[in-house]
Formats: C-alpha cells, structure tokens, sequence
C-alpha cells in the first residue's frame, strides 16, 4: 500500500492524474475496511478533482464553440463529442463514489 501512495505523489508531480487515480483506486482496495488518513484524503482529493476537472473544462470549451455561429455547421458533431465528454466524466464520477 505504501508504494501505491508513493507512486500516486509521484504521478500528481508528473501531472498523470489519471495514474494517480489509478494508483489511488489499488490503494484503496488495500485498505480493506480501514479509515484514510488525511493524507491519503488529501492525494484522494486532488487526483479526482484534477482528473474531473480536464473534463469539465473540456465540457465549457465545447459549450463556447457551439455558441459561435462560425462553427454552426458543425453543430451535430460537436454535441455528439460533448456528449460523449459528458458520458466519461458521469462514469468518473460514479466510480469515484463506488470505489471509495
């Protein structure tokens, strides 16, 4: 389990949250019942929050280009991509809530 946190610090330094969730979720699944310490709360926290948040922001600029009237033409093949953003980060975050 110490290894696991360890590569998740490393993977939040890197900026790969999404290995740093990744190490989060084998960590979590070492912990078998036990509390978190904050700590590993706090790495818990800013994994999901970064990972989500590229998702979120992908959602807002997706949303603005739709907005332009340029890009009107467009406009089926930017709400199916949107859509599909919308999809990933709904099953980010369920399981997010799953796993912890």
């Amino acid at each position: 389990m110490e290894e696991k946190i360890f590569l998740a610090r490393v993977a939040e330094q890197a900026e790969k949250f999404d290995d740093m969730v990744s190490f989060l979720y084998q960590a979590i699944g070492l912990k078998q019942g036990e509390d978190f310490t904050i700590d590993e709360r706090n790495l818990l926290s800013v994994g999901f929050k970064n990972q989500i948040g590229a998702n979120r922001g992908a959602i807002r600029t997706i949303g603005a280009i739709e907005q332009n009237p340029k890009y009107q033409k467009f406009g089926t093949a930017l709400k199916e991509y949107k859509q599909k953003i919308e999809e990933s980060l709904y099953n980010q975050c369920m399981t997010i809530v799953e796993k912890v």
